[in-house]
């Protein structure tokens, strides 16, 4: 996760609901993860509510995760971690994508495969690997799997990145195009203002300037990252859990509103203290780390 900075969400006791149709989810928030572990997370993520799980690699160890989501009766939304300076490192996850997209239980079944994860912040031009990537899988992949890529913000916003080499095209290529949006890295966002960032950046997304850069762009557009921390403190922003309660509120109206509960993943299932990558990074979970509630009394059934 890395965000758009330029100006441009004891116990929480609440009954109220968020529209939880999709949520990120990395398994790593456990000392050893194994089989058993996952399982475990993916039903509690069902039982909270939770109708879709967009992960971050497919292949972990000897676990395929699409199938082990769709096993447990959740659409999955696959990201194939894109490496820039190794390509070839997504070949496993790409077997194991293209594997789990043959593969339904009842309703659930891969819904989309993300080729790269904000791996644009890097490079000043999409390598031609990326676009053979979507092209394979789109190839080997059912026809209502939609294949796309994930990216920051700023390279859908800030003018300094919306030029990079060949990124209209790979929109273009695209059946789907993710956007994370954190709000919590703008400076100085209150939590009880921070949907208006949301609002302002998506409204940016659709403005002639965008459109006339990305043509293809609107139809497209997924909301693959979008939260608030309960904990962490910087550049003036604070994560709390009656902040996050109040975002998750926010964003449920919001989200309502403006983009299809298909096309939208809360971030994400479980805190991870093992991220030492920022301030925020180990607070984001709707979940403790131990899979017990955070947020008592809530519930985050779909409205």
């Amino acid at each position: 996760m890395k965000s758009f900075l330029l100006t441009l969400v004891a116990g929480v006791a609440s009954i109220c609901s968020v529209a939880a149709q999709g949520v990120c989810y990395d398994p790593a928030h456990v000392t050893m993860v194994t089989k058993d572990t996952i399982n475990s997370d993916l039903v509690t993520i069902r039982n909270q509510g939770f109708k879709a799980v967009r992960t971050y690699v497919v292949k972990y160890g000897d676990n395929n995760l699409g199938s082990m989501i769709i096993q447990n009766g959740l659409n999955a939304s696959l990201t194939i971690p894109f490496n820039n300076a190794n390509p070839t490192n997504s070949e496993v996850h790409i077997t194991a994508a293209i594997e789990a997209a043959k593969t339904t239980n009842g309703a659930a079944r891969v819904t989309h495969i993300w080729v790269g994860n904000e791996n644009l912040a890097s490079v000043n031009a999409v390598p031609q690997q990326m676009f053979d990537y979507i092209t394979r899988i789109k190839n080997s992949v059912p026809k209502n799997v939609l294949v796309g890529t994930v990216q920051r913000n700023t390279e859908y916003l800030d003018s300094s990145r919306t030029g990079i080499s060949r990124w209209g095209e790979l929109i273009a290529a695209s059946d789907i195009a993710g956007i994370n949006i954190h709000p919590i890295f703008t400076p100085n966002t209150a939590a009880d203002k921070a949907i208006s960032v949301v609002n302002a950046q998506w409204g940016q997304l659709y403005s002639d300037a965008t459109k006339k850069l990305f043509p293809t762009l609107t139809s497209k557009l997924a909301i693959t990252e979008v939260g608030w921390p309960t904990g962490g403190t910087s550049n003036g922003n604070t994560g709390s859990k009656d902040g996050a309660l109040q975002f998750m509120n926010d964003y449920k109206t919001w989200r309502a509103r403006h983009i299809d509960a298909q096309r939208s993943f809360y971030f994400q299932a479980f805190d991870l203290p093992s991220r030492t990558d920022g301030p925020f990074e180990p607070y984001f979970g709707v979940l403790n780390a131990d899979r017990s509630t955070k947020f008592t009394t809530y519930s985050f059934m779909d409205l």
